[in-house]
């Protein structure tokens, strides 16, 4: 890939989503140092605020290579380095559709000679490396972008806002005050009383115990940032279909009464109490030679293993048999959110036997039963579980604090034996550095641009 590393050039990029017939407006954001005067080609305004820092005035786009007025439009302007990226930035406001905006566009490109197309998330590396913000602010940002639900967002946003900079700079700091302590001992250990090991020990299992905290937290904040798998599980022709299409208010799944219609797995994305969830609909399980619903079969058993949590349906008119208990068994519990009895409306309730534990009974076809499951899913998924979260770590920042407490717990054995205590000063050092590493200031130019490049276009 290109390296974006370079802030020479003066970039242009769409930065507002845009669609054939949709949306007012579309904004193209320019930055660098030729922003202004790039735009200045191509703008004609009468406007006495004109070019004024973080100003909006009123003018038309012109293509000066066919001498007309394409557009319309309102132009904001803020120069460095009181801006997003630190660089002057102009922002173009014109109207919205793919055709109108993309014309704007090319106008820019093709009237001035060093504007180029932005890179993948290359305004906010800018702003990363001219100190506007840190690195998990940054990224943040992306993560802002891509919230699926209002908890996700305001999540993602305590990490624009900084939190999580402030989290990873105070255990940093702690292992700061430890390795001074440290450094200071071998340069002047005349002046200092012996080294305590189990003070040492007890400081570092306080930070390490911070460290677990926010991975854990973290864990369970994928869930909720990525979205919570629940597969429907079950024998064939007992509802899982219909129950997919109830949920999602939509036909997404063929159903009929011919066994084995289902033959791969149907994904739906939805959001329950602001919570995110993938419903998977599987193939049932049954004895069957057909070669292609065997496929399907063995997909239904692996997605036991890889959702987060399970519904087993079960048909009452036929019964909960040997079976269905066979098929629960290879279900770890702490997944199963319910075993849900359908097709209540074929039988008389009075024959119902429920002595299965953790029941749910259930009519799909005519829609009772969906709010006391809803509760089920709600009380085993809700967002309880994420009420102390308040910042959401992605994979590279994972790994560097996990990269961390591998130093600190490397100094267990070095108190354990007391051995020379400034060989403690190998891990501290080193755990600081992925620390640094997750704010940014232990970075490459490649993992740079590795981790901008997932961005899109125009942030």
């Amino acid at each position: 890939m290109e390296s974006i590393i370079n802030n020479e050039d003066t970039i242009a990029a769409i930065a507002s989503a845009i669609s054939l017939g949709k949306g007012g407006i579309a904004v193209i954001r320019v930055s660098g140092k030729e922003a202004i005067n790039s735009c200045k080609n191509i703008v004609e305004t009468k406007s006495k605020y004109a070019w004024d820092s973080h100003r909006v005035f009123h003018g038309f786009i012109k293509d000066n290579l066919e001498n007309k007025l394409i557009d319309e439009i309102l132009i904001s302007v803020m120069h460095s380095p009181n801006t997003f990226t630190g660089e002057d930035i102009v922002e173009l406001h014109c109207h919205g559709g793919l055709i109108v905006v993309n014309k704007v566009m090319k106008t820019l490109l093709s009237n001035n000679v060093g504007v180029r197309i932005a890179n993948p998330g290359e305004f906010s590396q800018r702003a990363f490396l001219n100190g506007k913000i840190d690195l998990t602010q940054a990224e943040s940002i992306n993560q802002l972008i891509n919230a699926k639900n209002d908890r996700s967002a305001e999540i993602a946003f305590n990490g624009v806002k900084g939190k999580i900079k402030n989290k990873i700079d105070e255990i940093k700091n702690d292992l700061i005050e430890q390795l001074s302590e440290i450094e200071a001992r071998v340069d002047f250990d005349e002046d200092f009383s012996e080294f305590n090991y189990n003070q040492f020990s007890n400081n570092i299992k306080n930070i390490k115990e911070k460290i677990e905290i926010l991975l854990e937290n973290t864990k369970r904040g994928v869930h909720f940032h990525n979205g919570i798998s629940i597969a429907l599980i079950g024998k064939t022709n007992v509802g899982k279909s219909s129950l997919l299409n109830l949920l999602s208010k939509n036909d997404k799944a063929i159903v009929t009464s011919i066994p084995g219609t289902t033959r791969d797995t149907i994904e739906v994305n939805l959001t329950i109490r602001d919570v995110p969830i993938k419903i998977i609909d599987t193939a049932g399980i049954r004895e069957t030679t057909e070669y292609i619903e065997n496929i399907g079969i063995k997909k239904s058993f692996e997605m036991i293993k890889k959702s987060d949590y399970i519904i087993y349906l079960y048909s009452l008119e036929k019964g909960f048999n040997k079976d269905d208990e066979e098929i629960i068994n290879t279900i770890p519990k702490e997944k199963l959110i319910t075993i849900l009895g359908n097709k209540k409306d074929l039988i008389d309730s009075k024959k119902i036997k429920n002595n299965l534990p953790n029941i749910t009974l259930m009519s799909i076809k005519n829609n009772e039963g969906e709010k006391e499951l809803i509760e089920k899913i709600v009380k085993k998924c809700g967002s309880k579980e994420f009420e102390n979260i308040d910042i959401f770590l992605n994979e590279r920042q994972i790994s560097k604090l996990t990269d961390c407490l591998k130093n600190l717990n490397d100094t267990d054995p070095i108190i354990a034996n007391q051995l020379p205590f400034d060989l403690l000063s190998i891990e501290l050092r080193d755990g600081i550095k992925n620390l640094s590493r997750i704010t940014g200031q232990e970075l490459t130019e490649e993992l740079l641009n590795n981790i901008f490049s997932k961005f899109c276009i125009g942030k």
